[in-house]
């Protein structure tokens, strides 16, 4: 059994094909024509979580946040990501990138946020992009619907924007940075919208428009991890799949 072998599969269910143009999915470093025998999973692909993928002896990394987004003219390595293409190299470990494919697919990151936030009749938020789901819930309060979701995402800390003295039943939810499918939320009457990276401005025009969001952060996104790991064990028993212990999120509340 080969690292393509795996990846084979992996792209049945979520294609290449599916990507925004702009993104750079796929591998990243190294070769699929190598025996799969451990593969670490992790949201980004950070010095930390290289030094963990070589501590542990895996082959594989696959990462939802790709490691490389532009073509590179120099590769140094004394800055960080030199040194990550380096010892990727040296240790030969496959770097294996799912991005924008993985959140547009079927089944994929919105999905998955779907389904762990319990929405029914669940739809396509932007038709346009492909990406997003509305859904609806059990009418609560907005206080109660806070609690849920940073129970159910866990999360410590969120940042809201607009009214809150409301009801919700109706959830749109775009993963990463979903800012522009905001009217998309407010054209199908979404109560309230989640989705990460909101900027000052944006959120003065949420405001405007009479949306309001919960901004659940980029990192939110780390449910790709355990989703992916579940999806592939079950194909491959044979191979040793491992969830990152190194929490990526550059954020920190106090």
């Amino acid at each position: 059994m080969n690292l393509v072998d795996v990846i084979r599969y992996f792209e049945t269910k979520y294609p290449k094909e599916l990507a925004y143009e702009w993104d750079n999915v796929g591998i990243q470093v190294g070769t699929l024509n190598i025996v799969a025998k451990k593969i670490l999973v992790t949201l980004d692909v950070t010095k930390e979580v290289v030094k963990e993928a070589i501590d542990k002896k895996v082959n594989m990394i696959i990462s939802h946040h790709p490691l490389l987004f532009n073509p590179l003219d120099k590769i140094i390595f004394d800055t960080p990501r030199g040194w990550i293409i380096k010892n990727l190299i040296k240790h030969n470990i496959t770097v294996y990138s799912a991005h924008t494919n993985y959140d547009t697919a079927e089944g994929g990151m919105n999905d998955e946020f779907a389904k762990i936030l319990n929405l029914e009749n669940v739809g396509l938020l932007d038709e346009v992009d492909g990406i997003g789901r509305f859904g609806y819930i059990e009418t609560v309060e907005f206080s109660k619907f806070l609690e849920i979701i940073k129970t159910k995402l866990q999360l410590d800390t969120v940042k809201v924007i607009g009214n809150t003295d409301k009801q919700i039943s109706k959830v749109g939810i775009s993963g990463g940075s979903g800012s522009k499918h905001m009217y998309q939320a407010k054209m199908r009457g979404c109560d309230v919208y989640l989705t990460g990276d909101v900027t000052y401005h944006t959120a003065l025009d949420a405001i405007s428009i009479g949306l309001t969001i919960i901004d659940i952060g980029h990192h939110a996104e780390k449910i790709f991890v355990d989703a992916i790991i579940n999806f592939l064990s079950n194909q491959f028993k044979e191979i040793e799949f491992i969830k990152s212990e190194v929490n990526t999120n550059p954020y920190k509340t106090y």
